[in-house]
């Protein structure tokens, strides 16, 4: 008995004194998406509806190109804007849109990114 108490007070310190399993804080969406597989800590944008295939673009900075999107994640702590038009040869845009972190956006038709900006500065509507 004195056994079995002393290899449970054992297991008990050290649950005790282990450190919590890490994992990425939850963050609430204030957009239709989910984050999908958008890692922590960055803008992600996706060719497809499917926000669990690989991101075409991930990134934390400024950035600027041109890339199929069709839907996006800011899985950031600061606003996104985000500068598209539709389709290659469309005369439509170019249009920007501002991401709160934890929002995610379709655009509803394929367009083509070609601007990222990450700021701190409040989303204008």
């Amino acid at each position: 008995m004195l056994k079995s108490l002393a290899v449970a007070a054992a297991v008990a310190g050290v649950l005790a004194t282990a450190p919590p399993a890490s994992a990425a804080p939850a963050q609430a969406s204030d957009g239709m998406w989910p984050a999908g597989n958008c890692p922590q800590g960055v803008f992600c944008l996706w060719p497809e509806w499917n926000e669990w295939m690989t991101p075409a673009l991930t990134t934390n900075t400024d950035w600027s190109g041109e890339i199929p999107g069709y839907l996006f994640y800011n899985n950031t702590s600061r606003n996104v804007d985000i500068t598209f038009r539709w389709q290659h040869d469309s005369p439509w845009g170019p249009f920007t849109i501002c991401l709160t972190p934890g929002n995610g956006q379709d655009t509803y038709w394929p367009g083509i990114v070609t601007k990222v900006k990450v700021h701190t500065q409040p989303c204008v509507w």
